[in-house]
């Protein structure tokens, strides 16, 4: 018999995907993307995506934002523009921190925040590197 409390947590744990993910993606305006980088799109949403089936604990979710999410973000940046790459990722956090039962988790809030600070510092450099050519 499944425990309450872990109910709880795997429906918090599928929000991120669920309600920050494919809401993010949903307000993404894509349509000046060629073939190719609509492709790249749908496999970095699909790497993120994939990475909901081993979240067990909130511990989980919150490590993969510090880690694997930021991957996802810096591999992103590479093969497609920076400023939808920025503004799908930043709006996925955004979208999840007002959700109250993400919000309310310390470990999660954490977790997003950092992951928040970190995406406007590898855009920054992103940016300044192009300056620079």
């Amino acid at each position: 018999m499944v425990e309450n409390s872990e109910v709880k947590t795997r429906a918090l744990l599928l929000k991120f995907v669920r309600c920050c993910l494919n809401r993010a993606y949903a307000m993404t305006d894509d349509s000046h993307l060629s073939a190719e980088e609509k492709h790249a799109l749908e496999a970095i949403l699909s790497r993120i995506r994939d990475e909901e089936d081993s979240w067990r604990k909130i511990s989980d979710l919150a490590n993969f934002l510090k880690t694997e999410f930021i991957s996802i973000y810096e591999d992103a940046l590479r093969r497609l523009p920076p400023d939808l790459v920025k503004e799908l990722f930043l709006k996925t956090v955004d979208l999840c921190m007002e959700i109250d039962e993400i919000a309310s988790v310390p470990e999660l809030k954490r977790a997003l925040e950092s992951a928040r600070k970190t995406i406007l510092l590898k855009y920054e450099k992103v940016v300044q590197e192009q300056e620079k050519r």
